[in-house]
């Protein structure tokens, strides 16, 4: 039996590395198999499947930098690039540069002094001179008017990104400013069907003849005695108070108002103010109760206002 043992143990340990040797290289062909037998998509991404296992390649893409990368897509402009105006401090922009780099679909026109773009996520209107602009039915007060200069019509900067869903960054390095679009576009806003018809009718009756500021400051009187814990809680009920606005006793403020009185009262609703505070106005050529008993705050067009 001695002299047969050291065959024995090599048998037996040729017979374990052939099993090591075999398993190994069936594990080999095994991983490496072609074809794959299916290929299923899920979430956007390929995966691979074979024998019950589903293998999903790794994505070298997050979810945050994916975000990011749309992002990226959407349009910019560095408003060193647009032709720009200074006005009383404010900077204002090429409203038409800016359309054609946000939204090259648009239909523009312009045409004595008014600019329009129309696709089917744009409606935009301005005109020279007024003191408003309206994107999509929704209007944006601008105090110191749209500008015109040379041929092209021009925005306040800061209203131009807010009405077309944009942000505003400024460069670190150079101080530039760049608007990129980050939000939807508006919609057409719907009022409070009563408080817009006797605002618009109080304003045309009482300021009808004044600027688009005297309308609005007139607006705001009203709202903010609507807001003050002395007065009625709803427009109408503050416009019907006994003894408080002319026009209700002479009958004027039953005329259907104009266009820019309705503009005016949209835009009062819309958080738009003059005059501040104030709680009354007054004809400047009439010296009444309020002359004598409030404290004056401003003039705007033929009214006094007072807190």
């Amino acid at each position: 039996m001695k002299t047969h043992l050291p065959s024995a143990v090599i048998l037996c340990a040729s017979l374990v590395l052939f099993c090591v040797h075999s398993f190994a290289t069936e594990n080999q062909t095994s991983l490496t198999a072609s074809p794959i037998a299916t290929s299923q998509t899920s979430g956007g991404s390929t995966s691979s499947s074979q024998g019950g296992f589903v293998l999903i390649p790794l994505s070298s893409t997050s979810v945050d930098s994916q975000d990011a990368s749309l992002s990226a897509t959407e349009p910019t402009i560095d408003t060193q690039a647009v032709e720009t105006m200074v006005v009383e401090e404010t900077t204002y922009l090429s409203a038409g540069q800016v359309l054609d780099t946000l939204f090259p679909e648009s239909d523009k026109t312009w045409q004595e002094g008014t600019l329009t773009a129309s696709s089917p996520e744009l409606q935009f209107h301005a005109v020279a001179g007024n003191p408003y602009f309206s994107v999509n039915g929704q209007y944006y007060y601008v105090p110191s008017q749209v500008m015109e200069k040379d041929g092209i019509l021009f925005l306040p900067t800061e209203s131009l990104a807010e009405s077309l869903g944009c942000s505003l960054e400024e460069e670190p390095e150079t101080g530039a400013l760049r608007m990129q679009r980050s939000g939807s576009l508006p919609t057409s806003p719907t009022y409070p069907e009563e408080d817009l018809y006797w605002l618009s009718r109080a304003i045309y009756a009482e300021a009808g003849n004044q600027p688009m500021a005297g309308r609005i400051a007139v607006g705001t009187v009203i709202l903010n005695r609507v807001a003050h814990e002395s007065f009625p809680d709803t427009v109408r009920e503050v416009i019907f108070a006994p003894g408080q606005f002319s026009p209700v006793e002479n009958g004027t403020i039953y005329r259907t108002p104009d266009e820019e009185s309705v503009i005016a009262a949209k835009l009062c609703l819309d958080g738009v103010r003059e005059a501040e505070d104030c709680l009354y106005f007054n004809v400047t050529s009439i010296v009444s109760w309020a002359d004598q008993s409030r404290t004056y705050v401003c003039t705007i067009g033929d009214h006094n206002f007072y807190l």
